[in-house]
């Protein structure tokens, strides 16, 4: 798992290049430019989850409580849950008025992913 609490740069996100095009992408979309996200980011910062194919809810237990309940409101609360490149998953979760959110990235192997798909599929 990889947690980022910034606007991410390329060369820091674990993900294979398609799916960093593609979710960086996403990110930028609701705005005009890539500055004007950096700008929000800057202003109101969310998290990036990256949950990878190793991931388990019991690979979880041992995380603060504080990012395990972030992960499981991500999990069970999405605003939206989208396709990315190679059917990687991302759901984004807003966590106050301001737009402050939770995206949770993840990957097609990972236990979580078929629970995603039925349930916001």
């Amino acid at each position: 798992m990889q947690i980022i609490n910034h606007w991410p740069d390329k060369a820091e996100l674990a993900l294979p290049e398609a799916v960093i095009q593609t979710l960086l992408d996403h990110l930028i979309e609701p705005f005009d430019d890539e500055v004007s996200a950096k700008g929000f980011w800057q202003e109101y910062p969310s998290t990036i989850f990256i949950l990878n194919d190793m991931d388990t809810r019991a690979s979880l237990l041992p995380l603060d409580d504080v990012i395990q309940h972030q992960i499981a409101f991500a999990l069970e609360y999405p605003e939206y849950t989208e396709y990315l490149a190679l059917k990687f998953m991302v759901n984004l979760s807003v966590t106050n008025d301001e737009g402050n959110g939770i995206y949770l990235v993840i990957h097609p192997d990972s236990e979580f992913y078929q629970q995603q798909e039925e349930s916001h599929g």
